[in-house]
């Protein structure tokens, strides 16, 4: 049953991230218990976090593990901008994957019948991998929990899997698959990099 939030109260609440706590008072629907959150408690909770992103960086990272080949790949893709690192070259996949892709149902579909297998596999199942940390920003941190909670997965892991789609869309050879690349990534992909 949906509730029409007509019993509204200012509570102080508490939301935990990153094993650490942030309060404020927001709307509180007596009824059914919603946050309803609005932008003076949004803009707050944005404050917080950029706060602990200056003081615990770590907190916004991810501990990817990626095949050597797909590193190597990724360095033979950003020759053409000199002084990105593969690291601000994935989190740029990232960003662009969320903004572009998953926002839209139909790329997202496409996308997924589209994906050369062959390639995908061998970027995923190659035993010889590396660790790699990715830093992000706290909205696209925040972004990427919320996915991982909904999926039940790790961060980590969504990055891993959006990297790897992505990085087989780069390197696929395969007519359709180039063409929603050069359709649909590649300018916002060199936008990025070109401003990072």
């Amino acid at each position: 049953m949906e509730c029409s939030h007509k019993n509204i109260l200012l509570k102080k609440v508490k939301k935990e991230i990153f094993d650490m706590s942030f309060e404020a008072k927001t709307s509180v629907c007596s009824d059914c218990g919603a946050y309803l959150r609005d932008n003076k408690y949004e803009q707050k909770y944005m404050h917080w976090l950029k706060g602990i992103y200056q003081e615990r960086r770590d907190k916004f990272q991810t501990q990817c593990h990626f095949s050597k080949n797909l590193i190597k790949c990724a360095q033979t893709y950003l020759e053409g901008y000199p002084g990105i690192s593969p690291t601000v070259f994935m989190r740029a996949l990232v960003t662009i994957y969320f903004s572009v892709v998953d926002s839209d149902k139909k790329k997202s579909a496409l996308l997924e019948s589209l994906l050369n297998s062959e390639i995908y596999d061998s970027f995923n199942n190659d035993k010889n991998r590396k660790k790699v940390n990715i830093q992000f920003k706290p909205k696209m941190m925040i972004e990427l929990i919320a996915v991982s909670e909904f999926l039940e997965l790790s961060p980590s892991a969504i990055v891993e899997e959006v990297v790897i789609k992505l990085m087989t869309v780069i390197t696929s050879q395969d007519k359709r698959l180039r063409e929603f690349w050069e359709n649909e990534i590649r300018g916002y992909l060199d936008m990025f990099l070109k401003t990072a």
